[in-house]
C-alpha cells in the first residue's frame, strides 16, 4: 500500500462526501460562516477546488485554469467538476515515483517565490483540505446541520480496507 497515495484517495472521498452533505443546503445555508473559519461554505468549497487545482498543477508542471470565482457561488456542477479534476490530479502526483524532486512556488500567503520538495507541496495539500472541510463541519454544525463523517475510520470501511473477523 502506497501511504500517500491513499492519503489522496481519502481526501478525493471526503470532497466528495461534504460536497454531497451540501447540496440541499439553501442559499442563505450555503453563504453561512463562522469565526475562525476561511468563510462561507460555498465560498471554502470552491477555495477548496481552487487549491487542489494549483497544487497539482505545482507537481505536474501543467497550466492551472482560471479560479472558480467564490462570489457568486459558481453552483455545484461547476464546483463538482474542478474537485474531480483536482482529485484525480492530486492522486496522479501522489502516485509518481518521482515525488521527491523540487517545485517552485509563487503566491501571496506567503508572498514570493519558493522552490521546495515536492512531498512537503503534497504535505500541504492534504493539510489544506483537511483543514477546510473541517472548517465547513463547524459551520454546518452551528447550523443545526449533521456534517458528514470525513476522518479515516470512514475511509477505510468505505474503501472495503477494514475487513471484520
Amino acid at each position: 500500500m502506497d501511504l500517500v497515495l491513499e492519503l489522496f484517495k481519502h481526501n478525493s472521498m471526503m470532497n466528495l462526501r461534504l460536497v454531497e452533505a451540501c447540496q440541499p443546503l439553501s442559499p442563505d445555508q450555503l453563504g453561512a460562516t463562522a469565526v475562525g473559519t476561511y468563510g462561507s461554505i460555498g465560498a471554502t468549497l470552491v477555495h477548496i477546488a481552487n487549491a487542489q487545482i494549483g497544487y497539482a498543477a505545482r507537481f505536474l508542471h501543467t497550466e492551472r485554469p482560471e479560479p472558480l470565482l467564490e462570489d457568486p457561488f459558481p453552483g455545484f456542477d461547476a464546483l463538482a467538476e474542478r474537485l474531480a479534476q483536482g482529485d484525480a490530479n492530486l492522486e496522479q502526483a501522489a502516485a509518481q515515483p518521482a515525488r521527491h524532486h523540487e517545485v517552485q512556488v509563487t503566491g501571496d500567503d506567503p508572498p514570493g517565490t519558493f522552490r521546495m520538495p515536492a512531498s512537503l507541496l503534497l504535505l500541504q495539500a492534504v493539510n489544506h483540505g483537511t483543514e477546510h472541510r473541517s472548517q465547513i463541519a463547524t459551520v454546518l454544525t452551528q447550523l443545526g446541520i449533521e456534517p458528514p463523517e470525513m476522518d479515516g475510520w470512514t475511509y477505510f470501511f468505505a474503501s472495503g480496507q477494514m475487513i471484520k473477523v
